[in-house]
């Protein structure tokens, strides 16, 4: 599948638009969650936040770790679609081919082995050799 510049530069965009979203989202409920104070790790930036531009600064820590985060599950959510999308194209091929094996076995048609095996799908090295 061909993937022109201007979807990968949207994409890009999207990518990062969410990032930043993710990452202030995160520092805001974390400004805001009262019995964050005594965790560990989280503790740390719950008092961030109550700095002058506090809750800015930890968007901005936050911002590398939720790109990370939101580019592996890009990733993964584009890869399982091309799966799911190849399965498809193959079933429907595989369809076709047992359709038109029976349409020629009902009228009697047999054909070389060589087209036999394409239409069988089998590799070149199953093909027999003339």
């Amino acid at each position: 599948m061909e993937t022109n510049e201007g979807s990968r530069s949207t994409w890009r965009f999207v990518d990062g638009l969410l990032a930043v979203t993710a990452s202030m989202a995160i520092a805001v409920a974390i400004s805001y969650c009262q019995s964050c104070a005594g965790l560990w790790g989280i503790g740390f930036f719950k008092g961030l936040t109550e700095k002058d531009d506090g809750v800015i600064i930890l968007g901005t820590l936050l911002l590398f770790p939720s790109t990370v985060a939101l580019y592996g599950v890009l990733q993964m959510w584009f890869a399982a679609k091309e799966a799911v999308e190849k399965r498809a194209m193959e079933r429907g091929r595989r369809h076709e081919r047992e359709r038109i094996k029976k349409v020629l076995a009902e009228r009697g048609i047999t054909l070389p082995p060589e087209i036999a095996s394409i239409l069988a799908d089998e590799s070149d090295a199953d093909r027999p050799q003339r």
